[in-house]
């Protein structure tokens, strides 16, 4: 089958349409930060997952008091040369990412800590 040259230009025209539709979400997705505080300390107790405390600050919208209902990161201030850590909170339900009491502490919940 034989495609005309109008319904050719038609199609191309769609697809770079959807194309660059896409691109343009994926760049507004990635402008947007992800949730974050910074503690003066981390912790790891097993039943929560990270615990942040100390002059804690929220950034990039995360609430500061109350639930957390989304992933977002925990870090430690780091004192050089001392490296940071940081925790990603990925949540132990999909409602249920940890709780905000600022400035004394954030609970985060199924969190992984890595030093960086």
């Amino acid at each position: 089958m034989r495609m005309s040259p109008v319904r050719i230009a038609l199609l191309a025209g769609v697809f770079l349409a959807a194309a660059t539709g896409s691109i343009g979400f994926a760049g507004a997705a990635r402008a947007e930060e992800q949730w974050s505080y910074i503690c003066d300390d981390i912790e790891e107790p097993e039943q929560v997952g990270a615990i942040g405390s100390g002059h804690c600050e929220a950034s990039n919208g995360a609430p500061s008091a109350g639930p957390i209902k989304q992933k977002f990161r925990l870090h430690k201030r780091g004192v050089a040369p001392k490296p940071g850590m940081t925790a990603v909170c990925e949540g132990a339900t999909k409602d249920a990412y940890g709780e905000a009491s600022l400035p004394a502490k954030v609970d985060g919940f199924g969190c992984y800590v890595y030093e960086n």
